[in-house]
């Protein structure tokens, strides 16, 4: 059975209207701009509904069973942002490194190579039309796009390699490493190691055959225990704990403040749930100290309502392992 009869067997669609959608991919996105958070606005491709669904399909079926490192903390099922930034916090040293344009510089003829060159991990062989039209569905313009479903299990697949090199180059040298998307995080007790990595990395990159990524030197930071260091927004404090920074509490604070007064809105009164959420997972401390303050009165009023289940679904474990 070859890939597109399955798709269509699996999803209930004709063969011929799928490959509409694959060969049409391209002009079915939704394209904005949304405001960063260091300045400028980043550009987001949503697929519509039925290009969607494909990429879904295919992130089931097929990507989500090839193999990532295990220092890699993005879009994994199991991995969360305190377990990312928690590898860091006992040392003094860190190095962190962006990726310049990540998911637009993985090629769709990347993911042709990547599928042709992983053969051996599927038990259903793809042939050369399958891979061209798995690229095609989940590529606009030839690239992949931030938007797209299946776009990060793509990348950490793709670089499962890269990442395996450089782990192992930084634990022969007692460095930790990890990765949380195009963000490159390493940390250490020795000084001055960590320019030997910073070189290790460009070389790594240069060194494979694809996709072709390069580091943005603009937002390459060298940093220590004596000044602020981020991990994937987390703060690791002086004496080795996690933080959301006092900037974000200070925050907080003025919003819980305004909810026990009955000065906030619903749509500010979900934002402030989604975010305590968020801080209780960092620095549950903080939400003992708003509830001294408040109240548990005022704590509990606020979250009578529930949150958003923020619980992954669990995936098909059928496939083509």
């Amino acid at each position: 059975m070859t890939l597109l009869s399955r798709m269509a067997a699996d999803m209930g669609l004709s063969s011929a209207y799928i490959h509409k959608i694959a060969v049409s991919a391209s002009h079915r996105y939704k394209v904005y701009s949304v405001r960063k958070r260091t300045g400028g606005r980043r550009v987001i491709e949503h697929p519509a509904r039925e290009l969607k669904l494909l990429q879904t399909w295919l992130l089931d079926k097929l990507f989500s069973h090839f193999r990532a490192s295990d220092s890699v903390y993005s879009y994994r099922i199991g991995k969360s942002i305190r377990g990312h930034a928690n590898n860091h916090r006992r040392n003094s040293f860190l190095l962190k490194i962006d990726l310049k344009d990540f998911f637009p510089s993985i090629t769709s003829e990347d993911v042709y190579k990547f599928l042709k060159d992983r053969q051996n991990d599927l038990s259903s062989p793809l042939t050369p039309t399958d891979c061209r039209l798995i690229a095609a569905i989940v590529c606009r313009r030839g690239r992949l796009t931030i938007g797209a479903p299946s776009s990060p299990a793509i990348s950490n697949s793709i670089l499962y390699r890269f990442d395996l090199a450089i782990a192992t180059f930084c634990r022969q040298r007692g460095v930790t490493y990890t990765r949380y998307a195009d963000d490159l995080f390493f940390s250490t007790n020795t000084p001055n190691l960590l320019t030997e990595i910073n070189k290790e990395v460009r070389r790594c990159l240069s060194a494979l055959p694809y996709p072709r990524l390069k580091i943005n030197p603009e937002k390459t930071v060298f940093t220590s225990r004596k000044r602020l260091r981020l991990v994937t927004g987390v703060v690791l404090t002086s004496d080795k704990r996690l933080s959301v920074g006092r900037a974000k509490k200070r925050m907080l604070r003025t919003l819980v403040y305004l909810f026990s007064t009955d000065r906030l809105d619903e749509k500010k009164t979900a934002y402030l749930r989604g975010n305590l959420a968020y801080v209780a997972s960092i620095e549950p401390t903080f939400i003992g100290s708003l509830e001294k303050k408040f109240g548990k009165r005022v704590l509990d009023r606020l979250h009578k309502q529930p949150l958003i289940n923020l619980k992954p679904k669990s995936r098909s474990a059928e496939g083509f392992k």
